[in-house]
C-alpha cells in the first residue's frame, strides 16, 4: 500500500513474510536446481535466510556499499 504522499511503499510484516513463501512455491515449482542461496545484506538478508532454510542450502551473504565518496 502506498504512503498518503504516494512516494513510498508500506508492506506489512505479514504481507513481507506471505511474499517470501509465495517466492518459495515459485522456486519449487519452477525446478530449478542450485546448490546456495546468495543474497545482498540489508534488505536480502531476511528473505535469503528464509529461502536457506526452506531449501536446506547454505547462505552467502554479499555486502555492497553505493554511498563512499
Amino acid at each position: 500500500m502506498l504512503t498518503e504522499d504516494g512516494k513510498h511503499l508500506y508492506v506489512s510484516y505479514d504481507e513481507y513474510h506471505n511474499l517470501i513463501e509465495k517466492l518459495a512455491i515459485k522456486i519449487h515449482q519452477s525446478g530449478w536446481e542450485f546448490d546456495t542461496i546468495l543474497c545482498l545484506a540489508r534488505g536480502g538478508m531476511r528473505p535469503g535466510d528464509i529461502l536457506s532454510r526452506v531449501f536446506d542450502k547454505p547462505l552467502a551473504i554479499m555486502s555492497t556499499s553505493s554511498y563512499r565518496s
